[in-house]
């Protein structure tokens, strides 16, 4: 490798990293890492949206959570997932929690899973006492790949290793294969949700709410089922809605505090809908603030996306969601390697493949 490959690898290598970067601050990652991070909440829902014979039996105190950057650093720079060792009957297995908070499908989610999976094995195979790892009874501990998926787009890539490999069908049992657990909060029925009342339970209910009209239509039905949790899980629900939804002050996030817990449904409804009023003219407020310092930047980043569409264009008809992804991208490094993609491309499947990026 000359010194100019040296130079464009380790360039590709820090922009790579500044991108995950970027995600690690997403609150929404970060405030469902939190609360999945509680043993309490992490059972409830594998034993509810899982649901596997085994777990049923699971108590808070089989489960550790394990500190990833022990096993490897392939997970330093990935925030939004976890590792549970979970101690059953049988023996020691591995969760592997995967948070997939973004519009559009990973198809390369497969490859991703193997990668952590191996991680793991490898780290407990060293860690294996070398005589023990001889023996003719050893064997690798069971790892189950969960991921949660909360877009607005319905997921649709397969969740089978094997569909990642070509000519798979060739070698029938003999290719190497697993399928992971998919949760996708999108097509989680209402009624699914709602037959307990758990924290998780109403996170997911107001994570399924896309628009204000979805809010402000089923805010008395969501304030009750929130009043009717325990105090712990009440401010918890209160500090993600505050990180997740909207930003609230010490003020609005007290006020929001006492009406769920003592005011009535009418006055609940009423605070609830102030603050999503301010925070449509927070919004614009904000957005005019920052118009003027982002300006120049969005610019850029609004004429590269331009720039992609109008090659795609070049090459058949373009569908509006995959337009709109593209032109609601704000990274412009991301924007560039799209717009080489494109300009290569010889078809939008040609695009899509080679960015990972398939509309559906």
């Amino acid at each position: 490798m000359d010194t100019q490959e040296k130079a464009n690898t380790q360039k590709e290598i820090t922009q790579n990293k500044q991108t995950q970067n970027k995600q690690t601050d997403n609150p929404h990652d970060k405030g469902y890492k939190r609360i999945f991070s509680v043993k309490k909440h992490f059972l409830h829902f594998i034993k509810k949206y899982i649901a596997l014979e085994w777990m049923m039996e699971l108590k808070e105190k089989d489960l550790e959570l394990i500190d990833k950057e022990f096993i490897t650093d392939q997970f330093d720079t990935y925030e939004s997932d976890l590792v549970y060792k979970v101690y059953t009957k049988e023996g020691v297995v591995y969760l592997f929690f995967l948070l997939e908070l973004q519009s559009y499908n990973d198809f390369t989610m497969p490859f991703r899973l193997l990668i952590y999976m191996t991680a793991i094995w490898l780290d407990h195979f060293k860690n294996c006492d070398k005589n023990k790892r001889g023996q003719k009874d050893y064997k690798l501990p069971a790892i189950m790949p969960i991921v949660l998926h909360n877009g607005e787009r319905n997921w649709t890539a397969s969740c089978r290793f094997s569909h990642m490999i070509n000519n798979a069908e060739l070698f029938g049992k003999y290719v190497v294969d697993f399928e992971y657990a998919l949760v996708s909060v999108n097509t989680l029925t209402e009624s699914k949700i709602s037959n307990s009342n758990t924290l998780i339970d109403n996170i997911f209910l107001a994570d399924k709410k896309r628009t204000r009209q979805d809010w402000t239509d089923g805010i008395a039905a969501l304030m009750q089922r929130i009043r009717a949790m325990d105090t712990n899980d009440l401010n918890e629900w209160i500090t993600w809605f505050s990180n997740v939804i909207r930003k609230l002050n010490e003020y609005e996030r007290g006020e929001l505090i006492t009406q769920i817990k003592e005011g009535d449904e009418k006055d609940m409804c009423s605070s609830f809908e102030r603050l999503l009023n301010k925070e449509k003219a927070d919004g614009r407020a904000e957005g005019w603030k920052d118009g003027r310092a982002e300006g120049w930047k969005d610019g850029r980043a609004k004429g590269k996306a331009e720039a992609v569409t109008e090659l795609l264009e070049d090459l058949g008809d373009l569908s509006d969601s995959l337009k709109v992804c593209i032109m609601e991208q704000t990274d412009l490094e991301i924007l560039k390697k799209w717009h080489k993609a494109a300009a290569k491309a010889k078809s939008i499947e040609e695009f899509e493949e080679a960015v990972g990026l398939v509309q559906v």
